[in-house]
């Protein structure tokens, strides 16, 4: 989770295959919604020597403002269905430290 500042106030760790599946999620949005202030979010997430790098929560969470159809195309792409999905995004939420 991000502050408004930018700064990191929420890191969760999860598995490799959620991973995958964020991930996938995290560059379907980055090329289908539109950048604030013409941003990218990939260059300043990658880690330099890394084999992992950071999926921004905030973004993921934009997954709900795409239409029905879009968020299907999303899950048609990355092999799963629409449940698994929205569960991998409870579990990154962080609603059990929401007062942060």
């Amino acid at each position: 989770m991000l502050t408004q500042s930018g700064a990191i106030a929420l890191i969760n760790p999860i598995d490799e295959q959620t991973y995958r599946r964020l991930g996938a999620l995290h560059t379907y949005l980055v090329n289908q919604l539109e950048h604030a202030c013409g941003l990218n979010p990939r260059g300043y997430r990658a880690v330099d020597g890394a084999t992992r790098g950071v999926i921004d929560g905030s973004l993921l969470r934009r997954w709900t403002e795409l239409p029905s159809s879009r968020q299907m195309e999303a899950c048609a792409k990355m092999g799963v269905e629409e449940w698994v999905v929205r569960s991998d995004l409870e579990v990154i939420g962080g609603t059990g430290l929401a007062y942060l």
